[in-house]
């Protein structure tokens, strides 16, 4: 007999572009932090990248699976880590996603939101950059804080696929305590 594995209850979606300095701040914290995560949350993740968010990549995602959406945002100090809830990014005043969206994430959610039927499910994990311009390095803010961001992903991917597998969907939706966070 074949075992098969459970289907991922996590979406994972890296945005940003490596050759635009700190853009590319969520490619490298993926890049380093998938290799370390224990196989059991490993198995219940579906990674997926993007340049700049649309919302197929939200329709594309069913919806008993929560997101976790990583990329750099400016108006926070440079190497700082924020953490909201996809429901209240609308709300949010302190800072812009950064990667090249062709419309604000806030409106890609709503959205999708509107033609799910239902709002998306998940959190936006950030790091404040510095610089963005193209074939530089990531800036030294972006490289101190990227330990700080790898864990803020960690946390919420172990987070959202925490217990029992057949559980996960049913308990993906967001706490607002992180909110303020």
């Amino acid at each position: 007999m074949t075992d098969l594995l459970p289907p991922p209850v996590v979406r994972l979606i890296v945005c940003g572009n490596a050759d635009r300095g700190d853009d590319g701040v969520a490619v490298a914290a993926a890049a380093t932090l998938l290799p370390i995560l224990p196989e059991e949350i490993a198995r219940r993740l579906d990674v997926r990248r993007c340049s700049a968010l649309r919302v197929d990549d939200l329709l594309e995602t069913p919806t008993a699976m929560a997101l976790v959406i990583i990329d750099a945002v400016v108006g926070p100090p440079p190497g700082e880590v924020v953490r909201i809830p996809l429901a209240k990014l609308a709300e949010r005043e302190a800072f812009t996603p950064r990667s090249s969206h062709e419309l604000p994430m806030d409106l890609v959610i709503g959205l999708a939101g509107v033609l799910r039927d239902g709002p998306v499910q998940g959190v936006f994990v950030g790091l404040a950059g510095h610089r963005f311009g193209f074939g530089t390095p990531l800036s030294r803010a972006a490289r101190a804080g990227l330990p700080a961001f790898r864990d803020a992903i960690r946390s919420e991917i172990e987070r959202l696929a925490d217990g029992p597998i057949e559980d996960a969907a049913r308990t993906a939706p967001i706490r607002d305590s992180r909110a303020e966070t």
